[in-house]
């Protein structure tokens, strides 16, 4: 009886070391798929825009300091750019990695459209040439947002937004409505015309039915007097005002441009390394002299009576190894930065109205 007790006692407790260790590798496996699913989760890049078995990729970074609120594209032949690309509550953070998918019809390019968080203007980028684009960093110089191109050979370029792309939303819509009131002006001034040539037209018939009138009863005759008192009377408009437009400007900075070229720093060369060997010298105790291969003969022929052994390095050839040139990358300014006055619009000197370029 207490064999089997024992036997019982050691099953179940052999049962309860292996059901221990299932368990234990039970949790180890699910501890290492959650962490395989954060990685990936990490790992996992944002997109912007739809993919399309038409569309195309690249990869943009957010390196404005900033966050980007606005990011909207077409092609360069379209008139009119797609609804903003990020959703409400969406932004690229700075430091931030997008993906970009993007269409464009043959032969065209892409235009880009970008805006800042807090600000209410936007930039706009024409003809971006992403054949051999590898990615394009987004940045922040004095205000104004750039595209710094990397291409697909290493060389980087920098894109500044077009003239007018800066404007806020207030200048827009003050321009729009300039050019409303041009065309209300325009139309006002072909509706007097129109009005003016009717009522010379009405005289004209109201002179001549007078003038009948007259030739029949001469008792009448003070009518037409009155119908040209009242034709001067109609005439005195007051003078039309006529705009003395002046042009305005304002100051642009224009950014250094340049390249980046590989300038040599050392040529290539040819080194002539030593092959060196351990050889085995007599050297006399007495004159110092070098007596290997006739030891026997300086000892007996001469006054010198002892020598000894020497080991020592000696050179038995050359190895030659090529170097090959260094070169190093370097910033060459092409056009230094600079200012430049650029024509914004007109302004009336007498009423002091406005209107685009």
């Amino acid at each position: 009886m207490k064999s089997n007790k024992i036997l019982m006692a050691g099953a179940l407790a052999l049962s309860m070391v292996l059901s221990g260790g299932m368990l234990t590798g039970c949790s180890n496996s699910s501890t290492k798929d959650t962490k395989t699913t954060e990685v990936a989760k990490k790992k996992e890049v944002k997109t912007l825009g739809k993919k399309t078995k038409d569309s195309k990729s690249l990869k943009i970074t957010n390196n404005t300091g900033k966050k980007i609120t606005v990011f909207e594209t077409k092609s360069s032949s379209e008139e009119s750019f797609s609804d903003n690309l990020l959703e409400d509550g969406d932004s690229v953070k700075n430091k931030e990695e997008r993906i970009l998918y993007y269409e464009v019809k043959e032969n065209d390019k892409l235009d880009v459209k970008v805006g800042l968080q807090d600000q209410d203007k936007t930039f706009v980028f024409k003809d971006v040439d992403t054949t051999d684009t590898k990615k394009v960093d987004v940045s922040l110089k004095e205000d104004k947002v750039n595209l710094d191109v990397t291409k697909k050979d290493g060389s980087t370029a920098t894109l500044t937004p077009s003239e007018d792309s800066a404007k806020t939303e207030e200048e827009k819509k003050e321009e729009q409505e300039v050019k409303q009131e041009e065309k209300k002006e325009e139309t006002s001034k072909a509706d007097s015309s129109n009005k003016s040539n009717t009522s010379e037209s009405k005289k004209d018939t109201t002179a001549s039915t007078t003038n009948t009138s007259s030739n029949k009863n001469n008792t009448s005759s003070s009518k037409p007097s009155n119908s040209s008192n009242s034709s001067n009377s109609n005439s005195s408009k007051p003078a039309e005002h006529t705009h003395n437009w002046v042009a305005l400007y304002k100051t642009v900075n224009v950014p250094e441009k340049g390249h980046n070229e590989q300038v040599l720093v050392q040529a290539a060369y040819d080194e002539q390394v030593p092959v060196t060997e351990m050889k085995e010298f007599s050297i006399c105790n007495n004159c110092g002299a070098d007596i290997t291969g006739f030891a026997s003969e300086h000892i007996l022929n001469g006054t010198c009576r002892r020598y000894h052994s020497e080991w020592r390095e000696v050179v038995t050839g050359y190895n030659t190894i090529h170097h090959d040139a260094v070169y190093e990358t370097r910033y060459v300014v092409d056009s230094p930065a600079t200012t430049k006055q650029e024509l914004t619009g007109y302004k009336c000197s007498g009423c002091g109205k406005t209107k685009a370029n």
